[in-house]
C-alpha cells in the first residue's frame, strides 16, 4: 500500500483554516462532547462527562426498564425492529421510531405491547434521560475543555465570512466556551426577555449578525429550548437548561410543526453553506450515521467540486462503509482515520516525511520504529477532538 504524507495533509488543512476569505464550518457529533472528562477527585473523575451514543443508549435502556417489565420488553422489541430494518439500535434511531409510532397511533391502538399512553411514557423517559445526561452539574465540568481551546483560536481570527458550527449535541459546552472567551455567538434565536427561534435569520443573511459573530446551529435540539404558547401560537424559546427534554430533535419526521421547524431550518442552512463556492466543512466526532445529513453532504461534494469536506474520524472506518467509497470516488472528500486516510481518491497509510510543532500535536509515531529525523510511520489523531482543538489553538494569527 502506498503512503500519504502526514505533514502535507495537516499543513493543507491548516492552510485552509487560516484563509480569511474562505467560508468555513464545522460539524460536531457526540464524539466531541464525550472528550470532556468529569472534573474533581470523586469516583467518576476522568470518565466522559457526557457519554457517546453507545453509552447514552445503554443508560436510556436501563431507565426505561426501570419503569416496569412491559417497558423493558418493549425496548427489546423496538431494538429488534431496528436490527431487522438494517438500522443501528442507537438512541436517536429508537427515539425517531417512537415518535413515528406516536404519530400513527390512535385511541385503542397498541404497539410494542404498549397502548398509546405507554408509548408516550416510553418516549418521554428517553427524552428526559437524554436531557439529564446532557445537562451535567456545573461542578462536574472542568474549567479547561477542548471547546475553550477552539474558542481561543476563533478569537484570533478575522474573517470575511462568519465561522459556522453545526452540532448534533444537546449540551451547552460550546456555548459556555465561547461565552467564557467573550466571543459573540448567534444561534438563530432573537430577543432578550424570552429569545425565540427566528428561521429567517438562517435564510436571509441581512437578518443575522455580521462575520465577527460565530454562528451555532444545534441541529438535534438543545436542553435550553422549550415550546411556549404565546397568544395562541406555539413558538420555541431559549432559556436556562432543564431536564424535560422537550426539544430533543433527532428525527426528520414531522412530529409536529414547532418541533420540526428548527431541524428543517438547520438542514437547509447546512445545504446553503455547502452550496457556496470554495466552502470548507470539517467534521469531528461524527460517524456519518445520520442519513439525512449524509445526503446533504454527499450531494454537495458531487455537485460542487470546489467545496471540500474533511471527515476527521476518531477510529477506523470499517471496510464497506459508504464514507470510504465516497472518498475514493470524490476527490473533494478527505477522510482521515488514525491508520489510513482517503485523499484525492486514494486510500493509504500514513508516513511523516518532515515534522513541525503543529504536526506533532496530531501525529503519533509508531513506538516500534523509535525516533529519528527520517520518515516515520504512525497514526493520525486529528479525529481526537482534544488534539484537534489543541491543533487549532496552536495556529497563530492567520
Amino acid at each position: 500500500m502506498s503512503l500519504h504524507d502526514a505533514y502535507k495533509t495537516v499543513a493543507d488543512l491548516r492552510d485552509h483554516l487560516a484563509r480569511h476569505d474562505k467560508p468555513i464550518a464545522f460539524l460536531f457529533g457526540a464524539g466531541t462532547s464525550c472528550s470532556v472528562p468529569i472534573a474533581g477527585t470523586g469516583p467518576d473523575a476522568g470518565k466522559p462527562l457526557i457519554p457517546a451514543v453507545a453509552g447514552l443508549t445503554e443508560i436510556c435502556k436501563q431507565e426505561v426498564g426501570n419503569i416496569g417489565k412491559p417497558y423493558a420488553d418493549a425496548w427489546i422489541k423496538l431494538t429488534d425492529q431496528c436490527t431487522a430494518a438494517g438500522k443501528s439500535a442507537q438512541i436517536e434511531e429508537i427515539l425517531s421510531r417512537l415518535r413515528m409510532m406516536l404519530g400513527a397511533m390512535g385511541a385503542g391502538d397498541a404497539l410494542l405491547g404498549l397502548d398509546r399512553d405507554g408509548v408516550s411514557e416510553f418516549e418521554k423517559k428517553v427524552r428526559q434521560t437524554i436531557a439529564k445526561i446532557a445537562n451535567p452539574a456545573k461542578g462536574l465540568i472542568p474549567e479547561e475543555t477542548p471547546h475553550r481551546q477552539m474558542a481561543r483560536w476563533l478569537a484570533k481570527t478575522s474573517r470575511q465570512f462568519p465561522v459556522e458550527i453545526f452540532t448534533l449535541n444537546y449540551d451547552v459546552l460550546i456555548e459556555m466556551a465561547l461565552e467564557t472567551e467573550r466571543i459573540p455567538l448567534f444561534d438563530g434565536f432573537v430577543g432578550s426577555h424570552r429569545p425565540f427561534f427566528f428561521p429567517d435569520s438562517l435564510r436571509r443573511i441581512e437578518s443575522a449578525p455580521g462575520a465577527n459573530w460565530v454562528r451555532l446551529w444545534k441541529m438535534h435540539g438543545s436542553v435550553t429550548w422549550k415550546r411556549e404558547d404565546s397568544d395562541g401560537r406555539l413558538r420555541i424559546v431559549r432559556g436556562e437548561p432543564d431536564n424535560s427534554g422537550e426539544m430533543i430533535l433527532p428525527s426528520f419526521q414531522k412530529y409536529d410543526e414547532s418541533r420540526q421547524q428548527p431541524y428543517a431550518a438547520f438542514m437547509d442552512r447546512l445545504a446553503r453553506f455547502l452550496d457556496q463556492d470554495d466552502a470548507l466543512l470539517v467534521t469531528c466526532g461524527f460517524s456519518f450515521g445520520d442519513e439525512h445529513i449524509n445526503n446533504v453532504i454527499f450531494s454537495a461534494i458531487e455537485n460542487r467540486p470546489r467545496t471540500h469536506v474533511y471527515s476527521l474520524q476518531f477510529g477506523e472506518v470499517p471496510d464497506g462503509r459508504d464514507l470510504l467509497g465516497r472518498g475514493q470516488r470524490q476527490r473533494n472528500l478527505i477522510v482521515i482515520c488514525p491508520k489510513v486516510g482517503v485523499i484525492g481518491g486514494r486510500r493509504a497509510e500514513w508516513r511523516l516525511e518532515q515534522t513541525a510543532p503543529f504536526v506533532d500535536i496530531v501525529f503519533e509515531p509508531d513506538a516500534s520504529v523509535g525516533t529519528g529525523t527520517g520518515p516515520q510511520t504512525g497514526q493520525m489523531r486529528l479525529g481526537n477532538f482534544t488534539k484537534f482543538c489543541a491543533f487549532l489553538n496552536s495556529m497563530g494569527e492567520p
